[in-house]
């Protein structure tokens, strides 16, 4: 399982801000409701309910994330309470918000049924959630694929995930909790000077490099790994000038019945 906390994950989480407005925005949060962000991060969805006056708690995994995330409330001067906990454990009760919304991070839960039926438990008979997926495709998909191979057979261990992306899938996930669901499609433009700083600046702060690149320098193959991963950036670039490539997503609206 992956530190989250550990890295910057605060520069991605930037470069994420757009699909985090995207989902509050589709999740229309009135001022009063009760709203929670589910592994929040760095607090993107929270700080955007709140600022709508919706009544906010957010949760995640990594310590050091929710006081970030606390950080910038304050800031802000907003209301928004953030606390450690587990998308698959949530310490809230049952039916206890109107609104659910995660941004890029239920879709890590090692356990996707667990996390659906928690998503759906701790919301109010007729309430509602929002959840983005990425969908596998474009240069950055590629690119992590690239890592995510080479870390598998490094290791001689897959870890094969849930394809919330995929309508069916999730639909079968909705009816075992007797749940309704729609999808919601959307592009992230990621940008940077050049696909060189870009994935240089991954590999100092992001999580997921931090955490798979000594097993691949372990066994030899991060070079090789590497240069793959830059040849699918360099080629998927949009901007011949600086860097700047689109990936696609899928939000996920779920309706707990009233």
């Amino acid at each position: 399982m992956i530190d989250w906390g550990i890295g910057e994950y605060e520069h991605t989480a930037a470069e994420l801000a757009p699909v985090a407005e995207h989902v509050v925005s589709l999740a229309a949060p009135r001022a009063g409701e009760r709203v929670v962000d589910i592994a929040c991060g760095t607090g993107n969805a929270a700080l955007c309910a709140a600022r709508a006056g919706a009544v906010v708690v957010g949760v995640d995994t990594a310590a050091r994330l929710i006081e970030v995330a606390r950080e910038r409330a304050a800031r802000e001067g907003l209301e928004a309470t953030f606390t450690v906990g587990d998308a698959q454990q949530l310490p809230f009760g049952d039916g206890e918000f109107d609104v659910a919304v995660s941004v890029f991070g239920l879709i890590f839960a090692g356990d996707a049924g667990r996390a659906f039926g928690e998503l759906v438990r701790v919301l109010r008979p007729g309430g509602r959630a929002f959840v983005s997926a990425w969908v596998p495709a474009g240069p950055i998909d590629a690119m992590v694929g690239v890592f995510a191979r080479a870390i598998a057979a490094a290791t001689g261990r897959t870890q094969p995930r849930f394809a919330w992306h995929d309508r069916e899938a999730v639909g079968g996930l909705a009816a075992a909790h007797h749940a309704e669901v729609r999808f919601h499609d959307g592009l992230l433009s990621i940008a940077g000077a050049s696909p060189e700083s870009y994935l240089a600046a991954n590999e100092e702060r992001h999580p997921m490099s931090l955490a798979g690149r000594p097993l691949l320098e372990q066994a030899g193959t991060y070079a090789a790994a590497r240069s793959q991963a830059l040849a699918i950036l360099r080629e998927g670039n949009e901007d011949p000038d600086r860097f700047r490539v689109t990936s696609p997503y899928r939000v996920i609206e779920v309706r707990r019945p009233g």
